[in-house]
């Protein structure tokens, strides 16, 4: 007992408190970026498993109330890594789309869809097996003239969404 307060009691509040955040984290997780070494979405599932295996713990068995959080606490650590090694890291890598990853693009050819000046932006349209994609673009290295609608442009680099080309010619003649 803490304060009057049975343990068990104190794991199951834990346990319906971590719920209601895991919810409440689920639906809103996304709008926030946490780089720190204390994430949310690692925090509170360590707490909810822990409570959870003390409030079974301290109705299943009768071990000593320090015991049953430490391997509470093991159990719930191995559980979080797992967690975050299977789900959150390969979730957070994981493209929006099937479409292709804007590296993937790099070196292909695209489409002029607005004409590019010399020194400004215009788009590029880029065609690949799970459809196309449009994105802005600048020339990679200083160009005489610009390139018109319609003409095939070589992407070198993608940096902040922006596709950094060059004019393209293919050199094949048959």
């Amino acid at each position: 007992m803490i304060q009057g307060i049975p343990i068990q009691t104190i794991y199951l509040y834990v346990l319906v408190t971590c719920a209601g955040l895991a919810v409440i984290l689920l639906l809103v997780g996304d709008i926030f970026d946490f780089d720190g070494p204390i994430d949310p979405m690692l925090i509170i599932p360590w707490f909810a498993f822990t409570s959870l295996v003390g409030y079974f713990g301290e109705f299943l068995t009768d071990w000593n109330h320090l015991l049953i959080f430490l391997v509470g606490g093991a159990i719930s650590t191995i559980a979080v890594f797992l967690l975050n090694f299977y789900l959150f890291t390969p979730m957070r890598n994981a493209e929006a789309t099937i479409s292709i990853s804007e590296k993937d693009m790099e070196g292909s050819t695209a489409v002029v869809v607005t004409p590019i000046p010399v020194n400004g932006m215009g788009e590029i349209q880029f065609k690949s097996v799970t459809g196309s994609l449009s994105r802005p673009a600048a020339f990679y290295t200083s160009q005489e003239t610009g390139v018109e609608r319609g003409a095939e442009v070589l992407i070198i680099e993608v940096r902040e969404r922006v596709c950094y080309v060059v004019p393209y010619e293919n050199s094949l003649k048959l």
